[in-house]
């Protein structure tokens, strides 16, 4: 009876590590801004729907920004309404489908990708695209970010988010 025990927890165990998602986007501080992005799905694999993902989010508090300029933050202090407490806790910028894009490139080949928001997450967009070759994808983000120039590139072998895997690695049988 031990040995069954023991052999259910060892494959309970195996399979949680197996079917665990795995999170790895890179995080970057651009201006008053952090930008987040990777893969929508980690580990990529060849040949399955994914596509970057990207998160904006404003950082910091008042100081911050220029002398009078109201923000939701500061906003969201003076009031105890439900309404703009929300909006107090959600720092993600809105309206980037319209002036962000995603250049994606794989050693000389490249595509540019429009963004679309991810409903009920403010602040989050992606994207759609196949990666057919395994190896190191680049993103480049490029646009505005609420009227501020932005051009910042991301790239998979910085290790910060998944390269793309063949999908003969989890192919059976």
């Amino acid at each position: 009876m031990k040995q069954v025990r023991g052999l259910f927890m060892f494959m309970l165990i195996l399979a949680a590590l197996v079917y665990s998602p795995v999170y790895a986007h890179e995080g970057r501080e651009v201006g008053e801004y952090t930008l987040e992005i990777g893969w929508r799905e980690e580990p990529a694999y060849t040949g399955l729907m994914n596509g970057p993902e990207i998160t904006v989010n404003r950082h910091g508090g008042e100081d911050e920004h220029d002398e009078g300029e109201a923000t939701p933050e500061a906003e969201g202090e003076h009031t105890n309404t439900g309404e703009e407490d929300h909006a107090e806790e959600s720092t993600g910028v809105t309206g980037l489908e319209d002036t962000l894009q995603i250049e994606v490139t794989f050693g000389p080949a490249s595509k540019t990708l429009s963004l679309r928001p991810v409903r009920n997450e403010p602040g989050h967009y992606t994207a759609d695209l196949i990666p057919m070759r395994p190896g190191d994808y680049t993103f480049r983000v490029f646009g505005t970010i609420e009227g501020i120039e932005i051009d910042e590139t991301f790239s998979a072998s910085d290790g910060q988010f998944s390269t793309v895997e063949p999908i003969e690695d989890i192919q059976f049988p």
